[in-house]
């Protein structure tokens, strides 16, 4: 994130929380800011009402879409979320701003967890892949394959839609010069390598439509804005499941989770706890692929699921081969860096 922009979002929550404009949240139990769309509004039905209803805990919820504005709330001492969903690749660098709060060691049986998914500040609640999708009715059955052939705008012409942002990119560059998955961080452990990824993205930036949520990856596809989609699974799978002809292949896509952190200064910290503990419960994560094409970091939750239902999760057995984890470390160290470096890449001609 830029300065600049920090700033804005800063002044902004500010003024907001000034003006009351949270007031509604605020005479709430817990507020929870999710990521919008399809994916918050399966984390409502499957896990946020039944664990309400269970505790006698009323939740309000917001939306965000960039830690920068939670971060701009702790910053201006006008906090009104409680529980902020966050990717389990930048809870390093929240932690490190000052902006969650360590979470207690017993607040979930890690053992019961997929490893790496929980850690001392934030919960894992859904697995997801960001993954290739294509028009069926540009390419056919026989879309790209792979991320070399993603980046092959001759063989396969059209707009490509991204993320706004490094993480997943950059992953996805390297793959698009030719290394395989198990070296991708190797070859990112050096600035020339993260140089080389950015200058691979920069290449294919003349074809890329940048969107900046998942609803908004969703809508493009729904539209048939672009053939090319290099986003989140569940958004995909959902535009899929409401009809827009595209595939999706799990074949070079980058394993992601998602999690549930409390935030410093949380007006409700206590309730937030309580709701965060009661919501990573398997009777409630077992439901989430009712509602969205995501699973849980909780293995417990996929005990009786069925082979249709396994088919269409990131992180079942059959799914995982060809896919390759992302690392919270490498986006630990260099994630600010890689963000200030990504934004001016997007500003050069």
């Amino acid at each position: 994130m830029t300065h600049n922009n920090y700033r804005r979002i800063l002044l902004s929550a500010a003024a907001l929380a000034l003006s009351g404009a949270f007031a509604t949240a605020n005479a709430a139990d817990v507020v929870i800011a999710g990521s919008g769309g399809a994916s918050q509004d399966a984390q409502r039905q499957a896990l946020w009402e039944p664990a309400s209803k269970a505790l006698g805990i009323a939740f309000a919820e917001e939306t965000s879409q960039n830690w920068g504005e939670v971060r701009a709330q702790v910053d201006a001492g006008a906090v009104t979320w409680d529980i902020v969903q966050l990717a389990l690749q930048d809870t390093g660098l929240v932690s490190a701003a000052g902006v969650i709060m360590k979470l207690p060691e017993d607040i979930v049986n890690r053992a019961d967890y997929i490893p790496g998914s929980v850690n001392d500040y934030c919960v894992g609640n859904t697995v997801y892949s960001t993954a290739i999708s294509y028009s069926t009715e540009v390419y056919g059955e026989q879309g790209p394959q792979n991320m070399v052939d993603f980046w092959d705008v001759e063989k396969f012409p059209g707009k490509r839609g991204m993320l706004r942002a490094p993480r997943g990119n950059l992953e996805a560059a390297v793959l698009a010069l030719g290394h395989p998955r198990e070296e991708v961080y190797t070859f990112l452990s050096t600035p020339e390598g993260r140089q080389a990824a950015l200058d691979k993205i920069a290449e294919l930036k003349p074809n890329v439509l940048w969107w900046e949520s998942g609803a908004q990856s969703m809508q493009l596809m729904q539209d048939g804005e672009v053939p090319l989609m290099y986003g989140w699974n569940g958004r995909a799978q959902a535009a899929i499941d409401a009809g827009a002809p595209y595939k999706l292949s799990f074949n070079d896509a980058l394993l992601n989770v998602d999690c549930y952190a409390i935030v410093n200064g949380a007006p409700n910290a206590e309730n937030a706890l309580k709701f965060l503990k009661e919501v990573a419960k398997p009777e409630y994560q077992k439901d989430l692929p009712k509602y969205i094409a995501y699973g849980s970091a909780n293995l417990k939750a996929y005990v009786g699921y069925d082979e249709a239902t396994l088919a269409r999760l990131a992180s079942s057995p059959q799914n995982l081969t060809n896919q390759y984890p992302a690392d919270v470390e490498f986006w630990t160290e260099h994630g600010a860096e890689l963000s200030e470096q990504f934004d001016a890449m997007l500003l050069s001609n």
